[in-house]
């Protein structure tokens, strides 16, 4: 879950990014680099780690035109070690059903289900 508190982790970009481009591009197997990087821009304000959502999101043959020093494979193998426990497979829907799992919250922080406090454990006082 500590990856999920940097701002720009694999772990935020695959909660954040999946609900971003399915409200502004709709759903698609793959988008477009461009479509990618305003939505990444939105969402993060930086560029860091922009090529794991590039891997995330673009097919290999777009990615392969950025000609950036990192490789898709590799990328997406480190992608699936840290969000679907190595499961090399997967696509936009699993990476939306990933996000899913996540509720971001008014402030910017960001709690899965069991960090959720719905069992009403978490205080504040009230």
């Amino acid at each position: 879950m500590l990856d999920a508190l940097n701002k720009n982790s694999i772990t935020s970009i695959a909660i954040m990014l999946p609900k971003r481009l399915l409200e502004a591009h709709g759903k698609k197997a793959f988008f477009p680099v461009e479509e990618v990087l305003s939505t990444f821009m939105l969402q993060f304000k930086s560029r860091h780690n922009i090529e794991y959502a590039y891997a995330m999101f673009c097919s290999e043959s777009d990615f392969d035109t950025l000609q950036l020093t990192s490789i898709y494979g590799e990328l997406r193998a480190e992608i699936a070690k840290v969000c679907f426990e190595s499961w090399p497979r997967f696509n936009f829907d699993t990476l939306l059903d990933y996000s899913s799992r996540f509720n971001p919250r008014q402030d910017g922080g960001i709690f899965g289900p069991s960090d959720s406090c719905s069992d009403g454990g978490c205080g504040g006082g009230e």
